[in-house]
């Protein structure tokens, strides 16, 4: 992917996107792991399982809304932390 700054054209890979956006909003990187985390879990532990697919499937669900919510409440705060008690003397 190509970006234009000051006429000059840089070719970005997938890796240099993932790092600036991660240095951007570290909570993005976060939950993308937790989500790939989740899947590789749902994977494994649905070969050995010892409950009906119905209770496994509600039971994996929980688990991925609840760690959705949690990266979104701890993105939350570290923004707030960052803008109000971080922030730069020279910002307004």
């Amino acid at each position: 992917m190509a970006s234009v700054d000051d006429d000059m054209i840089v070719d970005q890979t997938w890796s240099d996107r993932l790092l600036a956006k991660g240095r951007k909003s570290p909570f993005l990187v976060a939950s993308v792991i937790t989500l790939a985390g989740i899947c590789g879990y749902g994977a494994y532990s649905y070969k050995t399982r010892k409950i009906s697919t119905q209770m496994y499937l509600l039971q994996l669900r929980v688990i991925a809304q609840g760690s959705a919510v949690a990266c979104l409440t701890g993105g939350m705060l570290y923004h707030m932390v960052r803008k109000f008690y971080l922030h730069e003397k020279d910002e307004p």
